[in-house]
């Protein structure tokens, strides 16, 4: 593949909605985290995790 796979799935998915955007991106980043560092992984998912919350919070009030 010429790395053209993500973009044009993300788009498709946004298409779909804007949740199955966000899970794409997400699959997109898991796969990205997968080679690295298991210490370094770890620690990009739990400032994910905490924007996320974040995220979650303002939009839930």
């Amino acid at each position: 593949m010429s790395g053209s796979y993500w973009p044009t799935e993300i788009k498709r998915a946004d298409r779909r909605s804007p949740k199955a955007g966000a899970t794409r991106r997400l699959d997109r980043l898991r796969s990205t985290l997968r080679g690295l560092d298991p210490v370094v992984a770890n620690r990009a998912w739990a400032e994910i995790g905490d924007a996320l919350q974040c995220i979650t919070d303002r939009y839930t009030q």
